[in-house]
């Protein structure tokens, strides 16, 4: 029993939850990489730095697969913003709140942006004004009895806004809050001008009435350009900030990760036979070796919390005819199953135990050979983890 006691203090005393760890990372800009060429840490947030100059207000760091940036979006994406009271920071620290796979390649992208000038405000205020103007104008077709958009407005609206996402992507702003992007008004004005028939001349339309159908159309066009570029001047509003420079390092590598095993020490039933009113069982101390499923932090967490457990028992058991029971081989029973995760060091083990007993015949005698058999057995055992690294 005084394995069970073991446990108890174990689980006592290791219980309490570690605080969560940071690596800080130093970027050369000069050489584009990071410290003195050191693989970047895996499996833990990181801390980003480096130097800044006083020009710049955002340093953001995007994380890619390998050759990623042009085939797919970032894994994940952190931000540093020059603090309103510490105008002379002379570095940045961007938290990158994503754990690395270890002994692999990743592509960083560090990006520098600094304030906009108000010559560039306005060249990019009608850059967008432009673009959104010709849009319209290549929307516009003639339906017969009247000229409509060729597609919906719900339609235009989400193409408008991916035409000035895609001129604003060299953009950021302050805030936290994202650029604008063109509003609901903009499309209930579309379903306005689409309401309007333009029907022709006849006998119950007058030129008059075709003409004033035209021109209300127009000026409700023209709204619509007047609306667009009043958005278009609030997408380009103060606190903006323009690219200023960029450094791509591809194909960085992360650490290597130590692999481990684990002793365990534990205490445990076996199942002899038996029904619920009658059960059969045998408890023993044991001794056994675990090797994890996944040594990786960031596996799925059932994977990260089991492993591969095998051991043996210390003492034999006897079952109720007072036959001992043993193991093969080594004449101890010994155990293969799964342990999992309770608290801290602390593991509940089940699998099989492949035991050893004498054969019986019909009338009760040992016939002077063995049996070997599997059954389940449960226990709760205390977990020490060796760590070995190996030569890649």
């Amino acid at each position: 029993m005084r394995i069970v006691y073991f446990t108890l203090l174990l689980l006592t005393i290791f219980t309490t939850t570690l605080p969560a760890q940071y690596a800080t990372v130093n970027f050369d800009y000069e050489k584009a990489r990071f410290g003195e060429n050191q693989p970047l840490p895996a499996e833990t947030p990181i801390v980003f730095t480096g130097p800044v100059t006083a020009d710049i207000d955002i340093v953001e760091v995007r994380i890619f697969s390998p050759k990623g940036k042009e085939k797919r979006d970032a894994l994940a994406s952190a931000d540093w913003k020059r603090p309103k009271d510490k105008s002379g920071a002379t570095s940045f620290n961007v938290l990158a709140n994503y754990k690395l796979r270890a002994s692999k390649k990743y592509d960083i992208e560090v990006t520098y942006f600094r304030p906009i000038s108000d010559k560039e405000r306005q060249a990019l205020t009608d850059r967008l004004t432009q673009t959104i103007d010709t849009y319209i104008d290549s929307q516009t077709g003639n339906g017969g009895k009247r000229i409509s958009f060729d597609k919906s407005s719900k339609k235009m609206l989400h193409e408008m806004n991916e035409l000035a996402a895609s001129i604003l992507s060299s953009y950021r702003r302050r805030s936290d809050e994202p650029i604008p992007s063109f509003s609901e008004l903009v499309k209930m004005k579309i379903e306005q001008i689409e309401s309007v028939n333009l029907k022709k001349a006849g006998e119950e339309t007058s030129q008059e009435v075709v003409a004033a159908q035209s021109q209300k159309r127009s000026q409700l066009v023209e709204e619509l350009r007047a609306l667009t570029a009043m958005e278009a001047k609030a997408m380009s509003g103060k606190n903006l900030l323009i690219f200023a420079d960029s450094r791509y390092v591809e194909d960085y590598p992360t650490e290597d990760k130590a692999g481990y095993f684990a002793i365990n020490a534990g205490y445990g039933g076996v199942y002899l036979g038996g029904n619920l009113e009658n059960l059969e069982y045998g408890t023993s101390p044991y001794l056994g070796l675990a090797f994890p499923l996944s040594t990786s932090t960031i596996a799925p967490r059932f994977l990260r919390n089991a492993s591969i457990t095998l051991g043996v028992f210390t003492d034999n058991f006897e079952n109720d005819g007072g036959q001992k029971v043993t193991g093969p081989l080594i004449g101890r029973p010994f155990y293969l199953g799964l342990d999992y995760k309770l608290f801290q060091f602390v593991r509940f083990n089940a699998g099989g135990a492949i035991l050893e007993e004498p054969e019986m015949d019909a009338a009760g005698m040992e016939t002077g050979s063995n049996r070997i058999f599997l059954q389940p057995f449960i226990g709760v055992s205390a977990k020490i983890n060796l760590y070995l690294s190996l030569d890649r």
